[in-house]
Order: C-alpha cells, then sequence, then structure tokens
C-alpha cells in the first residue's frame, strides 16, 4: 500500500519503529491519561482569559503538570522497546545487520552458546537502561524544581 511511495514497512528499519510504537505506545498513554483527566479547567480558563495563547497555556500550565507522567511513561515504554522482540521479527524480520534489535541479538548467542558476546550486549543494553533511569530522575528533579520556584 505504502510501496509505491517508496515508504517500506516490511523488512525494514521503519518497521522495527512502528512494531515498537505500537507495543510501547499504550504504557505512556496509560501513565498520562489519569494526570490529563485529573487537570483542572479553571487554570487554563484563567490563563486564556488574561491573554495567553494556546500555546503558552500547554507550555506553561499543562506540560509541566504532565511531564512527570510523560517522563515515567516514555521510560516504561523505553524498557519495553528493549525486551521487545515478538513484534518486530514479525514485521522486519532479521536480517543481519540491517534489522536486528538487541534482544534478538541477545538470543541468537544464547542459541549459538556464546555466553560471553551474550551477556556482553545486555551489559550494553543494561548501561543505556541505567543512563536513561538517570537522565529521567534528573529531569523530574529539574520539572520539580521549577514547579517550586514558580
Amino acid at each position: 500500500m505504502l510501496v509505491p511511495y517508496g515508504i517500506k514497512i516490511a523488512h525494514a528499519q521503519l518497521g522495527i519503529a512502528v512494531a515498537m510504537a505500537f507495543t510501547s505506545l499504550p504504557f505512556v498513554v496509560r501513565t498520562v491519561q489519569p494526570v490529563i483527566e485529573e487537570l483542572e479547567t479553571d487554570i487554563e480558563e484563567a490563563a486564556r482569559i488574561l491573554g495567553a495563547s494556546e500555546r503558552q497555556v500547554f507550555g506553561r500550565i499543562i506540560l509541566p503538570v504532565i511531564l512527570p507522567a510523560l517522563i515515567a511513561g516514555s521510560t516504561l515504554a523505553f524498557a519495553r522497546c528493549l525486551g521487545e522482540f515478538g513484534a518486530v521479527i514479525f514485521i522486519a524480520g532479521n536480517r543481519p545487520f540491517e534489522t536486528e534489535i538487541a534482544a534478538l541479538l541477545i538470543y541468537i548467542r544464547l542459541e549459538e552458546y556464546d555466553y560471553a558476546a551474550a551477556a556482553a550486549i545486555a551489559t550494553v543494553i543494561l548501561a543505556a537502561s541505567f543512563l536513561v533511569m538517570v537522565a529521567a530522575n534528573a529531569l523530574q528533579a529539574w520539572q520539580q524544581r521549577y514547579l517550586e520556584r514558580g
């Protein structure tokens, strides 16, 4: 359907991104949804009455409130993406050096009894996960200081 337009999803990196988005986006939505539902519209209306544009209302009122949930949901989605390979195998296949993902590389190395390589790949994933968690915590700490400062 998209091939005539030069967009290839099956057996391509775009397919990996689409598969990851479909499997991980619900984590972000389910984390942010309750925060948006609890958001009071009175503050937004007051800002609009005082002359704030839609962009200002979003950037200065809505985004600071939903940012912690957005960060938490994105971190959950990232963790889900690291371990996902079922959907990716069906969509993108397993082309060496083209559509392989880290979880699949670990699985292949374990099947080959190359435990050292599997452990090395897992260590890199663990380090990347740790860095993402540290960055998420730093961003949330900065955001908390921003909210307290006013």
